[in-house]
């Protein structure tokens, strides 16, 4: 799992490729922790274009970041995901929480 982070104004914007599981979600995390480190940051937009799996792992850090941003009055959105991402997103309530379709 690689993770880059982009900050532009006041939107971070995490891009993940690979495979998120419970060996590579504290990366993930540590990657959202670092779009969040910057005070200005409010919403955050991950980019799954290039992500091949996430696990119950990888959808907890999802729901701390969801909180954070919520917390902040931001958004989180969500772009990119493959149809399997997208399952696990459905399949878990993700999808209906975070307005994805």
């Amino acid at each position: 799992m690689e993770a880059q982070v982009s900050i532009e104004g006041d939107v971070a914007t995490v891009a993940v490729s690979g495979s998120v599981n419970t060996n590579t979600a504290p990366q993930f995390e540590k990657s959202v922790g670092e779009a969040f480190a910057d005070d200005a940051v409010t919403s955050i937009t991950f980019d799954f274009s290039n992500l091949d799996y996430i696990s119950s792992a990888g959808l907890r850090v999802l729901m701390v970041a969801y909180k954070q941003v919520m917390a902040k009055g931001g958004e989180l959105k969500v772009e990119g995901s493959s149809d399997e991402v997208m399952e696990v997103f459905e399949i878990t309530g993700i999808a209906d929480l975070l307005g994805l379709e």
